[in-house]
């Protein structure tokens, strides 16, 4: 006799609003990552709470917490999502093949992904990832590029954008700024440094001062640089204090080019996303490529 199975579950967008929003403590980032807004994942996970009849977080002014049936249901659900990926992966195998044009902002491509590639390409040798290195944000939809990986908040409309990592940013600055002075530094000490940043990014430096409880007296003072790449050049040159996030001066920091001067990180709204045209049936070599990209960087 072949007995029925009829699984009662609850919708799988409500799942995973769910999970993403429980992994990062915060329905604000867990949207980010779903590509949608905070007022949906809340919507979706009051709807899970009133199909479970339980309650999942509990939510305080700026943060949210977890249950216990929160927490038991996130570390089984993120283990089955986990599984679910790798049999939807296993079955596109056949699609798994062919080429992934993405351009890539060349500050990023040359510092962080393209010393990596080779990892990707030995993973998965059946699909070639062709970077190409560019200051523009080109058109999706005419160039012919697969995808581009970008450096911002995460809106470019009518985009489907998956967030790689926000930024966790800690300040450095090149050896000879600081020579002879015992590290760490005080916050005030290194807010009394010549600062640096980058187009749009002043806020950061605000937040990371807010955070120690340190205010900066004048912050038109901080030099503010085109592009983030500049920025990092004034910094290895001597000439700023910038904050970034250590994912992009491990490197630089081996090598003895610049230095942390706190160990303090303050994560901040901006990061990494790879950025495709919106459609029905996304390139399942693009999943491929967006979640190895996502563990290389540790989001």
């Amino acid at each position: 006799m072949v007995w029925s199975m009829t699984r009662r579950l609850p919708s799988l967008n409500q799942l995973r609003a769910f999970e993403a929003a429980a992994r990062h403590e915060s329905i604000k980032v867990g949207a980010e990552e779903l590509c949608v807004t905070p007022a949906a994942v809340g919507h979706q996970i009051k709807g899970l709470e009133l199909d479970l009849n339980t309650t999942l977080f509990r939510r305080k002014t700026r943060k949210i917490v977890l249950t216990d049936a929160g927490r038991a249901l996130s570390e089984h659900l993120g283990k089955a999502l986990d599984t679910i990926d790798q049999a939807v992966a296993q079955a596109r195998t056949s699609e798994l093949t062919g080429m992934l044009k993405i351009t890539i902002a060349p500050f990023f491509g040359n510092r962080w992904l393209l010393p990596r590639l080779s990892s990707f390409h030995n993973q998965h040798p059946s699909i070639e990832i062709k970077p190409s290195l560019s200051f523009d944000y080109v058109d999706l939809g005419k160039s012919g590029f697969d995808a581009a990986v970008r450096y911002g908040s995460g809106d470019w409309d009518g985009m489907s954008c998956v967030l790689i990592c926000n930024d966790a940013v800690s300040p450095v600055c090149a050896p000879q700024l600081i020579a002879g002075r015992q590290l760490p530094l005080s916050a005030q000490d290194i807010l009394d440094l010549p600062l640096a940043c980058g187009s749009r990014w002043r806020e950061d430096w605000l937040a990371w001062a807010t955070a120690l409880g340190a205010a900066i007296d004048d912050p038109e003072k901080i030099t503010e640089y085109e592009s983030r790449a500049f920025m990092f050049d004034a910094a290895l040159s001597g000439q700023a204090v910038i904050l970034a996030d250590s994912r992009m001066t491990a490197a630089d920091e081996a090598a003895g080019s610049l230095v942390q001067l706190s160990p303090v990180k303050v994560e901040r709204p901006q990061g990494l996303y790879v950025v495709s045209e919106t459609t029905p049936n996304p390139d399942p070599k693009l999943d491929l490529f967006t979640n190895w990209i996502k563990q290389q960087a540790g989001g």
